[in-house]
């Protein structure tokens, strides 16, 4: 029964995925509008001032670094990237859906069919303009709006996406969906431009908001995935349809292309995707991420 006041969000949990308590107090409903109040009163405590931000469910700040500062940063961060290559060469899967973790020294490799997540963690001594960047107030300030919550310096890679073939191994990641049930935080530092053939994050604007009719989707499926009838094993991060967006009053996602030094920045508890590009088509960002304890009333 603890993991309901928990970041769990697997229907497989006993608890959370519990028939009669779905079907008779709706408790993925109440769970949802509980996770948001808090939300809502640490997001009460530090005001917001990025309009955007607040009215798109996302950011996109161009220019994030002066010229000097983005250069040093760039070349630090592909010398680094072209080590670990040469180190462990990039290959392919052929395996569908989300594949675990392959682990070696200063990073790991994660396959989303045959998209490869290559992470490079940053070591402050090797990589200090990385390190540097994390500490940087702006992301602060953007968590804060976000969940109410400062961004945590630790939670910063070096990373490398590689498409694979769409059309033998699909990427469900390229399907719309939303991470989890509670407002979380996404951003990535490009160090590369983003073409729309290199698969740009793409966003629903405006589909972070809890509505009306977003609480009843959210519940209706719910209801569908513990009775096994939709949704793939995406270990609750629900799936949209983009047919299905007008329903709830939402627009078209937009493709969030962009020169490099730029600042992508989303709530993905908003609709969201990696845009379709050209396989072996690459992007490389600093990435970082703020998946708060849903049920935390305090902020700092």
């Amino acid at each position: 029964m603890l993991s309901l006041l928990t970041r769990t969000k697997s229907f497989r949990d006993p608890w959370v995925g519990h028939p009669m308590l779905n079907r008779r107090w709706q408790l993925h409903r109440r769970r949802v509008q509980l996770a948001d109040t808090f939300c809502r009163w640490r997001r009460w405590l530090k005001p917001s001032h990025w309009e955007s931000l607040e009215r798109d469910g996302f950011l996109v700040i161009p220019n994030l670094l002066p010229d000097s500062a983005f250069v040093a940063l760039r070349n630090e961060v592909e010398e680094h990237l072209a080590r670990a290559n040469a180190a462990h060469p990039l290959a392919s899967n052929d395996q569908a859906g989300f594949q675990p973790k392959q682990p070696f020294p200063g990073g790991f490799d994660r396959y989303d069919g045959g998209t490869l997540n290559r992470f490079l963690h940053i070591d402050p001594e090797q990589l200090p303009c990385s390190a540097a960047l994390s500490h940087d107030p702006r992301l602060s300030d953007c968590s804060r709006q976000v969940i109410g919550l400062p961004a945590d310096h630790r939670k910063l890679d070096i990373y490398l996406t590689v498409h694979g073939e769409e059309s033998r191994i699909p990427d469900l990641q390229k399907d719309l969906h939303r991470d989890t049930f509670f407002r979380a935080l996404k951003f990535w530092i490009f160090l590369r431009p983003v073409t729309e053939q290199d698969g740009p994050f793409e966003m629903v604007p405006g589909s972070h908001r809890l509505t009306t009719a977003r609480l009843r989707w959210e519940q209706a499926t719910a209801s569908a995935a513990i009775q096994h009838q939709q949704q793939p094993d995406v270990s609750g991060s629900f799936r949209i349809r983009e047919e299905d967006l007008d329903s709830l009053g939402l627009p078209p996602p937009m493709a969030l292309t962009c020169p490099a030094n730029t600042l992508v920045l989303a709530d993905v508890f908003g609709f969201h995707r990696r845009g379709r590009a050209l396989p072996g088509r690459e992007r490389l960002a600093l990435y970082g991420w703020n998946r708060p304890y849903p049920f935390l009333p305090m902020s700092w």
